[in-house]
């Protein structure tokens, strides 16, 4: 039998019991009320925290702060496809190329030594604008790098070249040499043969590799580019190019990477330690040497060298400041036809004639004058918002900045008085005659 003790000492504890969980209830009545976020911070304000979200799950590539700077032309090429590639095609693609970066890993890799300066060439005009910049570098601004100039079996050099390159310490390589560590013994089908340019690098005898493309123009001796901070701390020197690469591109998936809000590269001219970046330059190789599948991705070779890097997670150094353009008026509108790289402190090093090629011949009226302009963004360091456009003026493949959406200005200067004296001996060694006629 219960005492009534005990009876008075249960009433008392379930008494407070219900007190004590009355005291809880009216306390969550008063509580702030907290939204929680992906970001985890105190949000009261819906429309606030639904704008988070938003960003936090849009791919920034598929937003206009990239879509606005793709390559246009690339792009409406290819993006069908790359929306309805599977997730087995992709895998399989990935799998691919690990399985080559792991047989690279098992192989030793080849003895170089020293510096030197790599390019390429074919036709006779491809020769002479890469003897006229060598030219340059030698007796212009007394660059004593090596040089060798790579070309494929059937565009052997002709005995007048070959004895003007021997004249200037340049060494000309055939690239089906089969003792190479990676040789090109037949020609692919199409005009450009992209491929060459990782391999003419590999293949070459130095250890520490600038490569310049035989229509880019060096605006100063480039020898002090081997010893800035940012290749030392790096082992690899980029620059930017004009376009950014579409979210829809499944390159991002085949090489695990992600997609951002940055510039593709721009490879007439790169910076590499070879011995400290074998394997990403093999990647970039692999990806050139399977064009056939890369290029519809990627345009050409320019970005297989920058996302090789980031898949293997490689670090390497891409110029801060934007690239300019040099060129001139067509009409009422400027029409830059060469590409203007900088270094991190603005200072011009190297001028990329990258559309000359397919400019019309006679275009330039003044003999030995094809750069009367150079223009440039105002707030080009580390900058994403700048809009460079493409457009047809007369015929001529142009290049010019916009500012429709807030873009900083462009500041356009007299070519001559940004670089004294670099046309001029340029075309004392040979320029670009055969479009001036």
């Amino acid at each position: 039998m219960i005492s009534s003790n005990h009876r008075v000492k249960q009433s008392v504890v379930l008494l407070l019991v219900v007190i004590l969980l009355g005291l809880i209830y009216l306390n969550t009545l008063y509580l702030p009320t907290v939204e929680h976020t992906c970001q985890t911070i105190k949000i009261t304000d819906t429309s606030q925290a639904a704008e988070i979200i938003e960003e936090e799950e849009t791919n920034v590539c598929l937003t206009d702060k990239v879509l606005r700077n793709v390559d246009v032309y690339h792009t409406a090429a290819h993006v069908d496809m790359w929306k309805h590639l599977e997730e087995k095609t992709l895998t399989a693609y990935q799998h691919q190329w690990q399985k080559f970066i792991h047989q690279v890993e098992s192989e030793p890799m080849p003895n170089f030594k020293g510096r030197g300066i790599v390019m390429v060439a074919g036709n006779r005009d491809t020769f002479h604008r890469a003897i006229t910049n060598i030219k340059l570098l030698r007796h212009a601004y007394g660059c004593i790098l090596d040089i060798e100039v790579w070309h494929l079996d059937d565009e052997q050099p002709a005995e007048d070249i070959i004895e003007e390159l021997r004249n200037l310490n340049v060494k000309a390589r055939d690239l089906s040499d089969p003792t190479l560590p990676r040789p090109i013994i037949h020609r692919r089908g199409g005009e450009k043969q992209f491929q060459i340019k990782a391999a003419a690098i590999i293949n070459s005898s130095f250890k520490e590799v600038l490569y310049l493309d035989s229509d880019n123009i060096p605006a100063k001796d480039p020898t002090d580019l081997f010893y800035t901070d940012e290749y030392n701390s790096t082992s690899a020197l980029f620059w930017p190019d004009f376009w950014k690469t579409h979210g829809e591109n499944k390159i991002f998936d085949i090489l695990n990477i992600p997609c951002e809000d940055i510039w593709e590269q721009e490879s007439g001219q790169m910076v590499l330690n070879k011995a400290k970046t074998w394997l990403p330059l093999q990647l970039a190789w692999y990806m050139q040497d399977h064009s056939e599948v890369y290029f519809q991705f990627l345009n050409g070779d320019k970005d297989t060298y920058k996302y090789a890097w980031q898949a293997l997670n490689y670090p390497y150094h891409m110029s801060e400041v934007f690239l300019g353009m040099a060129g001139n008026m067509v009409g009422d509108r400027f029409c830059g036809h060469s590409m203007v790289q900088f270094d991190d402190y603005g200072n011009i090093l190297f001028v990329h004639a990258n559309l000359i090629k397919d400019t019309p011949p006679g275009s330039f009226i003044t003999p030995n004058h094809i750069f009367d302009l150079l223009k440039r963004s105002t707030l080009s360091h580390n900058n994403t918002w700048i809009k460079p456009e493409f457009y047809v003026g007369n015929g001529r493949p142009c290049m010019d900045f916009t500012h429709r959406e807030g873009e900083p200005e462009a500041v356009t200067e007299v070519f001559d008085d940004v670089l004294p004296q670099l046309q001029n001996k340029y075309f004392e060694y040979g320029g670009l005659n055969e479009w001036i006629s």
